[in-house]
């Protein structure tokens, strides 16, 4: 397991810098969907005591990322087929629509990081540093525009799948993934919003066609 421990100085309390790190943890592949936490193995890891980490797993509770079972305890939330179906549809529309309102009022500053982030991706195959940049390439071009409530929503549907991603990378699904990734960006870069809504919802069903391939 990569570093993924509290080390930097910030306001934040003990049990908001527990939740930040353990979801990111999760977001990130550390964890796989169904998989029990060990809260004591997670307190030494990030070097807190156990308090704050119950606290971080009722937040992440709260938000649909875990899912408390009795007699269990907490576990990465565990999504079924239509589930998984379902969550992809409405990323689809809401991440397109998302793309789309964003692409005109992108920066110039922002199509360089993009394409930075593009060929940072295409020179590695850690899939935890793969899917950080997946989600910095998206939330990069959608708060190009202000349309919070719609980010609200579409960051909490893409958390709940988040676990599945590390699915459809292990399926050897990478330069797939990163060829749909630079049509995203060409679309962007022409500023052609169209196009740009259209590759995105592309993409989103073939992550959802590989990921349910990887069930398979």
């Amino acid at each position: 397991m990569t570093n993924w421990t509290i080390d930097e100085v910030t306001p934040k309390t003990r049990e908001e810098l527990a939740a930040e790190k353990l979801r990111e943890a999760i977001l990130v592949g550390h964890f796989k969907a169904g998989e029990k936490l060990d809260q004591g193995a997670i307190s030494k890891q990030l070097n807190v005591s156990l308090s704050p980490v119950r606290e971080a797993i009722r937040t992440l509770a709260a938000e649909g990322i875990l899912t408390m079972v009795p007699h269990k305890g907490a576990l990465v939330t565990e999504l079924s087929v239509e589930q998984i179906k379902e969550l992809h549809e409405i990323r689809g529309f809401l991440e397109g629509q998302a793309a789309k309102k964003a692409v005109p009022h992108l920066s110039s500053e922002q199509l360089v990081s993009l394409e930075k982030i593009i060929d940072t991706a295409l020179k590695t195959d850690d899939r935890v540093t793969l899917q950080a940049l997946n989600n910095e390439f998206h939330k990069i071009i959608y708060s190009a525009y202000p349309q919070p409530e719609t980010l609200k929503i579409i960051k909490h549907i893409r958390n709940q799948v988040a676990p599945y991603i590390r699915l459809y990378l292990d399926a050897g699904l990478k330069e797939e993934a990163w060829l749909a990734h630079q049509r995203i960006f060409d679309a962007c870069k022409a500023k052609d919003a169209e196009l740009a809504e259209k590759e995105t919802r592309k993409h989103l069903a073939e992550v959802c066609e590989g990921i349910l391939g990887a069930l398979d």
